[in-house]
């Protein structure tokens, strides 16, 4: 009796320690290993609103322009004006924020992005990206909801993220490196592209065209 009580203990012993090699195999395989950053294979949302920022200022200007060559003798004139101070006002909170959009390089201690030189001449207003990103670095202390990147010939959805997708945190950043690792429907992909992005502070788009490395 004896006897049989230690060979079940032993086995009871053998059994849990192969379920918890197991239980460890199971998490280390689901595990995911760290992307190592390189100049090509990343997009900085910081970058992404910067560009925004930007066009949305020359849009701005765009509009002064036209208000101010409203006489003070047409009706409309009272509004143009507060429109332009309006405007003005925007523009000056854009140039703020983008500069203080920090560099990845600089927040993170990552490779510096390569940006390709634009087609001569480029196919559109639009931010010039190589076609090899396969990860979005979010800015410093944000986070990102989802990234859709549609193709502007053919509305086909190249990239969508949202709310459930992995979020993965550099390593050295004391948590504070953030980025989302995503897949393109279609390789190699090239062509002109809407980017939008969404975060807990509001969404924006921009135009981008994607060129090989």
């Amino acid at each position: 009796m004896k006897t049989r009580y230690v060979v079940l203990v032993l086995l009871s012993v053998i059994m849990f320690t192969h379920i918890s090699c197991d239980e460890d195999d199971f998490f280390q395989q689901n595990d995911p290993e760290q992307v190592e950053f390189t100049a090509t294979n990343y997009i900085y949302e910081g970058d992404l609103r910067k560009y925004y920022l930007e066009t949305e200022n020359t849009r701005l200007s765009a509009d002064i322009a036209i208000w101010q060559q409203i006489p003070d003798s047409d009706p409309g004139y009272n509004d143009a004006q507060a429109s332009i101070t309006q405007a003005n006002a925007a523009i000056a909170n854009n140039n703020e924020e983008s500069q203080s959009i920090i560099s990845p390089e600089n927040a993170f201690l990552i490779p510096p992005r390569i940006p390709p030189v634009p087609p001569a001449p480029s196919p559109c207003l639009c931010l010039t990206e190589f076609n090899t990103f396969r990860n979005i670095i979010f800015q410093p202390g944000t986070g990102i909801l989802s990234l859709n990147i549609t193709s502007v010939a053919n509305q086909n959805t190249l990239v969508n993220t949202n709310a459930n997708s992995q979020i993965h945190t550099i390593e050295n950043t004391n948590g504070l490196g953030k980025y989302q690792s995503f897949g393109f429907s279609e390789d190699e992909f090239t062509g002109e592209v809407m980017i939008t992005v969404v975060t807990a502070n509001g969404s924006y788009s921009i135009l981008a065209n994607l060129v090989n490395l």
